[in-house]
């Protein structure tokens, strides 16, 4: 049972759940409230879809080990359970259970809310967190990309779903949608910058499998420096997000969107210049994990 435990990264699991939860009782809530309207989902829908987005993630998770059991042996020796603690066949039986069990849920919620759209939309992100263990992880940059979207897809998948049969003024719906892409964005372009950070942690087992990641592929000097682009891009629109902050009276949110965020972002790029071994990227990935944690701590920020 602990080694299901550790396999299925519980920490990123109540990220991902606390991510979603401060996206309802802090964004959408008070919009709604503020309208004099109900939020369309109700608590225990909220939470359902938190459950299957969790189940989804912890699926993908034992898959991406079940495909990657060769290179785990150079990348991750003291993670590997795979082959040493679980056989091969059981890992999969269990990423298939959650996967039948985040789909049934969906299921359950589309009937629920009388809208195909729960269904659908997290369908599609197990149908994506698949294909990225099977097929796209070893592709040049695509499959860093499907990880950030997923990333990325798991906010404006909460508000989509929110928005079924949804009679929120449009000028409410206008602010809550562009609040929604700003997150987002930040979290394609954090997870961007984690999984390609990743990559460089991960080069000498992922030679052993033939991926074409970005590492392999063009160096990790050209690597780096493409970090250094998406860094420089990234705290650029964080510093612009500061300064509207600043001008819609949002202090306290400015002030931490400054001191965990985009400090926390100018020591990531120093670090990276000073980064050279496994070791060193491994921190460099945990640094952005905390970064996007940060984060989605400036929504409750922009209440005080």
């Amino acid at each position: 049972m602990r080694t299901i435990v550790n396999m299925l990264r519980l920490p990123n699991l109540l990220i991902i759940a606390f991510t979603l939860l401060l996206i309802r009782h802090f964004l959408f809530i008070p919009v709604y409230h503020s309208a004099g309207i109900l939020p369309v989902t109700t608590a225990l829908q909220y939470r359902l879809m938190i459950v299957a987005t969790m189940l989804i993630a912890a699926a993908g998770y034992i898959s991406n080990d079940y495909f990657d059991v060769i290179a785990d042996r150079v990348n991750k020796p003291r993670r590997q359970y795979i082959g040493t603690r679980i056989s091969a066949a059981s890992a999969l039986a269990y990423a298939f259970i959650l996967s039948t069990a985040s789909v049934a849920i969906a299921a359950w919620l589309s009937v629920n809310m009388k809208s195909l759209i729960p269904l659908l939309i997290l369908a599609t992100a197990l149908a994506v967190a698949w294909w990225y263990a099977a097929r796209l992880k070893k592709s040049f940059l695509w499959g860093n990309i499907a990880v950030s979207c997923m990333s990325a897809g798991t906010i404006v998948m909460a508000w989509l779903i929110e928005q079924i049969g949804s009679n929120l003024p449009t000028q409410e719906s206008k602010s809550i949608s562009l609040i929604v892409i700003a997150v987002s964005v930040f979290a394609f372009l954090l997870s961007l910058l984690r999984e390609i950070v990743k990559d460089l942690e991960d080069i000498e087992g992922d030679k052993m499998i033939g991926c074409h990641s970005l590492p392999i592929t063009i160096g990790i000097s050209s690597t780096r420096k493409t970090l250094y682009v998406l860094s420089a891009v990234t705290t650029a629109l964080l510093i612009y997000t500061q300064a509207q902050l600043l001008h819609n009276s949002r202090v306290f949110a400015a002030a931490w969107l400054l001191m965990a965020v985009v400090v926390p972002m100018i020591y990531f790029v120093i670090l990276l210049g000073k980064s050279h071994g496994k070791e060193d990227f491994h921190k460099l990935s945990t640094l952005l994990k905390w970064i996007m944690l940060g984060g989605m701590l400036t929504l409750p920020a922009g209440h005080f």
